[in-house]
């Protein structure tokens, strides 16, 4: 009789804990309801190793810990935590926090590549390291600057390290080298070019400033004057005394009055020549115009038509002409035509 009695308390005792705990627990639809508004599914695995507790409550006891990639089946969800089902692994059900689930298994690719600038796609996508991966087939691209490219297939199943070392490519460091040489050589050109450009028009402020500051334009006669302070300074025999001893008298060469106008460069002109004596006594009407006079007796080129040995000169204060031996240094004042 008194075994009688123990078998039906057990029978109840049974009866009244699995009564007990489909109550606590949420029936399948509201489970359902769970997982779907937190975007998990019913089977999920463990994201890394973490502590599993009794309960999701403050006073909250560590019961064991459970290792990453373990599968589990979720019985309910509380706050922040999920109830696991007791399996193999577990002697009850557990609490773990619910960011330490995933709903599929995932995996650390790491990669360790040489040159460490290497460029590293995977799937299309730029390498992180320590992303998680899922389980799969992985497409690897390595590139870098004066290497070879290299490309892996790669099968994800479990945690995996792989070592690339990628090849130098001589022939893309040749072409490089060639194509920063032909760069070079280009910025060089243009750098000239721009220097010149520079320089030209440097030039021409100066030839524009020189020419208003030391040419006087005659208009009544169309001819340009050399008029710069040298007018006042540079006295020349009309022919060598070498040349005038050995009657050359229409020999100008040598340091002679024709010469210095022949060899003078102003205002970027270079044809310049000694005036007629018509021309000059001319200019002396316009006197007042210009920036550099004094009384002085220029060399024109016209040669006394009665003697050999003369040439005229003109006396700048009143334009009067007097034939003066060629030998005779006089002041110079150069011309040319407009």
């Amino acid at each position: 009789m008194v075994i009688k009695r123990k078998s039906i308390v057990h029978l109840l005792l049974g009866m009244f804990i699995v009564f007990f705990i489909n109550g606590c627990l949420p029936s399948q639809k509201a489970l359902e309801t769970k997982l779907e508004q937190n975007n998990i599914t019913k089977k999920i695995y463990i994201k890394n190793d973490v502590e599993a507790y009794d309960s999701y409550t403050e006073d909250k006891k560590v019961l064991k810990v459970l290792k990453r990639g373990e599968e589990y089946n979720i019985l309910d969800i509380k706050e922040n935590f999920v109830l696991l089902k007791e399996d193999k692994n577990l002697k009850n059900d557990v609490w773990v926090s619910f960011d330490e689930i995933e709903n599929q298994r995932t995996y650390f690719l790491t990669l360790m590549v040489n040159p460490s600038n290497s460029i590293i796609m995977i799937n299309d996508e730029k390498y992180e390291p320590n992303k998680r991966l899922l389980e799969g087939n992985y497409k690897i691209v390595v590139k870098a600057d004066k290497y070879l490219d290299k490309n892996l297939d790669v099968e994800l199943k479990q945690d995996t390290q792989i070592n690339i070392a990628l090849d130098f490519d001589i022939e893309a460091e040749e072409k490089r080298i060639a194509l920063k040489k032909i760069e070079a050589e280009k910025l060089k050109k243009e750098k000239l070019k721009k220097e010149k450009l520079k320089q030209e028009k440097l030039r021409k402020k100066r030839i524009e400033k020189e020419r208003k500051e030391k040419l006087y334009i005659d208009k009544k006669q169309n001819l340009i004057w050399q008029d710069d302070n040298m007018v006042l300074k540079i006295k020349k025999p009309w022919i060598s005394e070498k040349n005038y001893n050995t009657k050359k008298y229409s020999d100008t060469n040598g340091d002679t009055a024709a010469t210095y106008c022949k060899k003078l460069i102003l205002g970027d002109y270079k044809d310049w020549r000694l005036p007629t004596k018509d021309e000059l006594k001319n200019l002396s009407f316009q006197k007042e115009y210009l920036k550099s006079t004094g009384s002085n007796w220029y060399w024109s080129d016209t040669v006394n038509s009665v003697n050999s040995e003369l040439a005229w000169s003109v006396y700048f204060d009143n334009g009067d002409g007097y034939a003066d031996f060629k030998n005779v240094s006089n002041y110079v004042r150069c011309v040319r035509d407009k």
